[in-house]
């Protein structure tokens, strides 16, 4: 009968882990990114400290938060990967794929390739 009221034996989402430098990583589940088709975890690091625990639950929740709202990058798939993707499922003439697989390779590619699209 004792415990706070409203709280059942909820299973909390997200982990809190404490690395070996005393700081906190928090690692919070995002779904299955549409583009790989993997698991997709939002995680952050909150450097050690006195309040180290606090601030990490504090990120927790705004990482759960975000996901909710779904305003959480929703892949980890990059530029260069979604071009890739487009390009084989292009309908066009055969001249204008080859016009754009060129400024891919030569101009977006070597600038924005490896970033992030999230």
């Amino acid at each position: 009968m004792a415990g706070r009221p409203g709280v059942g034996n909820a299973r909390a989402r997200g982990n809190i882990e404490t690395l070996r430098s005393g700081a906190q990583r928090v690692r919070v589940y995002a779904g299955v990114d549409p583009v790989t088709k993997k698991r997709h975890s939002l995680v952050e690091v909150v450097p050690a400290g006195p309040k180290a625990w606090r601030e990490a639950e504090a990120v927790r929740d705004r990482l759960l938060r975000e996901i909710a709202e779904k305003r959480s990058p929703r892949t980890t798939a990059t530029v260069d990967q979604l071009l890739e993707r487009y390009l084989e499922q292009f309908a066009g003439s055969p001249n204008t794929l080859e016009l754009y697989r060129g400024h891919v390779r030569n101009h977006i590619s070597p600038c924005l390739g490896h970033l992030k699209v999230g």
